[in-house]
């Protein structure tokens, strides 16, 4: 495991609107007043990038911004507005993950605790914790989602207003992330 991985908090989930963001964000403001968290956000889907956006890096197929606008309700403004130190928003197709999150590793220290959106990432790095995230009574569950359920270390539901698990159990440290009752 790459030294940068222990301190990945990769979360996951079963589909589009199933908590993934708001989890992360309860994560994010329980821990920001003693830890500078980095988040990322990895979409394997293309979308129109605001003129305004802070390029890191770009290719023909993949593009890495830093999030620096608090105001608007994008996955990556609620992250910056959570409290994370810095927010990275990734556009790339799960093929380009390696190389990308590779150049993207190259922005961030890497004694970080990082919270990373993005269930294709698992297939490529093993994080300190993985979470998969689910609506609760959920039948409709996407082919990865079923393939990284084996691969997660806690299952999350989701009922649209509160999750079955705390985010405060999760804690950071040296050695990375961990849960803790």
């Amino acid at each position: 495991m790459d030294r940068l991985s222990k301190n990945i908090l990769l979360i996951a989930g079963t589909g589009q609107n199933v908590g993934k963001t708001l989890f992360a964000s309860q994560v994010i403001a329980h821990h920001a007043s003693r830890l500078s968290i980095v988040s990322i956000k990895i979409s394997p889907h293309f979308h129109k990038i605001d003129a305004n956006s802070q390029i890191v890096e770009q290719g023909t197929d993949y593009i890495i911004i830093k999030e620096n606008n608090k105001l608007g309700n994008k996955d990556s403004q609620r992250l910056l507005n959570a409290g994370s130190k810095d927010v990275y928003y990734i556009q790339c197709h799960d093929e380009q993950l390696p190389m990308v999150f590779s150049k993207l590793k190259k922005h961030i220290p890497n004694d970080l605790p990082i919270i990373c959106e993005a269930g294709g990432l698992r297939q490529f790095i093993k994080p300190g914790l993985f979470l998969m995230i689910d609506k609760k009574n959920n039948k409709n569950i996407k082919p990865r989602a079923r393939k990284n359920r084996e691969l997660a270390d806690k299952w999350i539901e989701f009922d649209e207003h509160e999750f079955d698990f705390d985010p405060k159990h999760l804690h950071f440290s040296e050695s990375g992330w961990k849960i803790q009752n």
